[in-house]
C-alpha cells in the first residue's frame, strides 16, 4: 500500500480531435478543480499528446497555457501514451511511487470526482485502476444505446478495460514496460500484464467516464466500430 501519492498526470493523446478536444479539456479542468479542493497537498498536471495531428487541436490548447503537449507522428495510441507518460516521468520531481498517472482519451469527458476517485484509489493500495466508459447518451439512438448496456456489466469488479478510464502508479508503468506500441487494443494488453505480474488491479464504476457516441472512429475495430456494430 502507499499512501503518499505526491502528484497525479493526466496524459492525453489526440488524434485529429479538435472538435471534441474543448469538451475533454473542460471535464478535466473541473475534476483537477474539485481534487485540489479537496486534497490541496497533491500536485496535478495535464498532458496531451498530438500525434498526426493536422487539425486546429495545436491552437486550441494554446489557449490552455497550463496544459503540456507532447507533438509525435507514430499514428498508434500505444506509442502515443507511452510518449506522454514519458514526458511526465521525466519532468516530476517525486518518486516514481509516489507519481499517480490517469489516463483518458480526448474524445471522452471526465466525472467532476474522476481525479477524487483516482486518487482515494491509490492511496487505498491499488497498483493500476481500471474504470468504466459510456457512449454519451445524446449521441446514440435509444435502440443502440440499449444494446450497448445489454452487453455491458457496469458495477465494481467488471471485466472491462478501456484506456479512456485508466490509472497506474509510474512504477508499475516501468515494471510493465509501458504499453505495447500498437494501434489497438494497448489498454487491455496492459492491464493482463499487470495482473499476470500479480499487481493489485482495482476494477470499479465509480468514476465512469462518456465517451464519443460515433460510428466511425480512428482506428479500425476500436470503440466506434464496437457500437456501428450494435
Amino acid at each position: 500500500m502507499n499512501d503518499d501519492v505526491e502528484e497525479i498526470a493526466v496524459v492525453v493523446p489526440s488524434r485529429n480531435e479538435a472538435r471534441l478536444l474543448p469538451r475533454a479539456l473542460s471535464a478535466l479542468d473541473e475534476s483537477a478543480r474539485r481534487l485540489t479542493l479537496k486534497f490541496p497537498q497533491v500536485k496535478i498536471s495535464l498532458t496531451v499528446v498530438l500525434d498526426s495531428c493536422t487539425d486546429t487541436s495545436a491552437q486550441i490548447l494554446a489557449h490552455h497555457p497550463h496544459v503540456r503537449i507532447r507533438r509525435i507522428a507514430a499514428g498508434r495510441v500505444g506509442a502515443a501514451r507511452n510518449a506522454g507518460i514519458a514526458a511526465v516521468m521525466s519532468a516530476s520531481r517525486v518518486e516514481p511511487v509516489r507519481l499517480w498517472i490517469a489516463n483518458t482519451d480526448a474524445d471522452s469527458a471526465v466525472p467532476p470526482q474522476w481525479l477524487e476517485h483516482h486518487y482515494s484509489l491509490a492511496v487505498a493500495g491499488a497498483d493500476v485502476l481500471v474504470g468504466t466508459v459510456e457512449p454519451f447518451h445524446t449521441e446514440l439512438s435509444a435502440a443502440r444505446l440499449a444494446q450497448w448496456h445489454a452487453s455491458h456489466d457496469l458495477r465494481e469488479g467488471h471485466p472491462h478495460i478501456h484506456g479512456a478510464n485508466l490509472g497506474f502508479r509510474a512504477d508499475i508503468f516501468t515494471a510493465l514496460g509501458g504499453f505495447a506500441n500498437i494501434g489497438l487494443h494497448e489498454d487491455h494488453q496492459f492491464v493482463v500484464s499487470a495482473r499476470s505480474r500479480g499487481f493489485l488491479v482495482h476494477a470499479t464504476d465509480s468514476c465512469r467516464v462518456r465517451t464519443s457516441g460515433r460510428l466511425q472512429g480512428r482506428v479500425e475495430g476500436g470503440f466506434a466500430d464496437f457500437l456501428a456494430s450494435l
